[in-house]
């Protein structure tokens, strides 16, 4: 490709960073990318690198997230009467020692198992009328609870825990693990969305706790906003150190476009067109994520940080804008 096609590429939508860093892999980490591209452009303005600490907020613990839910019960005398419309075995399983310690997606499951037997029982008319009753407040119990059994899922599952606690950039080719994340969520989502007609949700448990695909996503968008915000503060701080016109001496420019050339568009740009490519891949099943004032105050904020994440870099392309159009570079030529 045309070098000087990549600079007009870059001024046009961030949408364009998917297609920019589908292919290849990255020699260096992440990280590196970045501070290597402060370092060199601090260089070109003979400039101390400037420093920022930005804060990173992880993920609360489990039982910070966890709603208690009232426990309610029927009797295994009652549910005896329940045999015919397939309750009891249900309830009795339940009721065993390891009904009791079920985890969040098997806790899950068992609740949409219940609502489905109990809405079969109200349709059978040779039960006692007041087994019916029983289960009709039952029913309406239960769907009350409903949206905390559901957020108990989302945040408070050991396995939805290790999906999202993430703390490591992500690299390159994650192509197979981030598919199989967004088919674990939108299989999640299903759960969430239809639970009498969706399959159990402990079907996916599995591959969402092996893996922190979200977490390691959400650090690596934060964290990569924070690394261009403070590379974007290094340019306009001291933007006056490059000199540009006529009869002028336009050395720094000529080097700082070699950095722009060499390290953001060769570099950095592309990795973060692999981390907005990741983003979209994901973003169809991330809903679950928005806020649920009425529950709790906390929400997984990974929309936040890709909002934030384009922020950054249209603050970043515009600086280079401004210079390019200051110093009289022909964007695109």
């Amino acid at each position: 490709m045309n070098p000087h096609l990549l600079p007009n590429l870059l001024l046009r939508s961030p949408l364009v960073l998917i297609i920019l860093g589908l292919v290849g892999c990255f020699g260096e980490g992440p990280k590196e990318l970045f501070d290597d591209y402060h370092t060199k452009i601090a260089n070109v303005q003979d400039a101390d690198e400037i420093q920022e600490d930005r804060a990173f907020e992880s993920l609360p613990r489990k039982r910070e997230l966890l709603l208690d839910v009232p426990s309610l019960s029927i009797g295994l005398i009652d549910s005896y009467q329940l045999r015919q419309c397939g309750l009891f075995n249900l309830i009795a399983e339940r009721n065993s020692i390891l009904g009791k310690v079920a985890d969040e997606f098997r806790n899950y499951d068992y609740q949409v198992a219940l609502l489905k037997g109990v809405g079969q029982c109200l349709s059978d008319h040779e039960l006692d009328r007041e087994i019916l009753e029983l289960l009709k407040e039952i029913e309406q119990q239960k769907l009350a609870q409903f949206p905390l059994h559901q957020w108990n899922l989302i945040y408070a599952s050991d396995a939805m825990q290790s999906q999202m606690r993430g703390s490591q950039w992500l690299h390159a080719d994650l192509g197979n693990q981030v598919q199989q994340t967004r088919g674990a969520l939108e299989h999640i989502n299903q759960a969430l969305n239809a639970p009498l007609v969706s399959g159990e949700t402990t079907k996916v448990q599995e591959i969402l706790e092996r893996s922190s695909t979200l977490g390691d996503l959400y650090y690596s968008l934060t964290r990569a906003s924070a690394e261009l915000d403070t590379i974007t503060k290094q340019l306009t701080t001291f933007d006056d150190n490059i000199i540009c016109g006529k009869q002028r001496d336009t050395t720094k420019f000529r080097y700082l476009n070699n950095v722009f050339e060499q390290q953001y568009i060769g570099k950095v740009q592309p990795y973060m067109a692999q981390l907005d490519g990741y983003y979209q891949q994901l973003a169809p099943q991330l809903g679950m994520f928005d806020a649920q004032p009425d529950l709790h105050s906390y929400y997984f904020p990974i929309q936040d940080a890709h909002q934030a994440f384009r922020s950054s870099t249209r603050r970043h392309v515009d600086y280079w804008q401004q210079l390019f159009k200051r110093c009289g570079r022909k964007v695109g030529r």
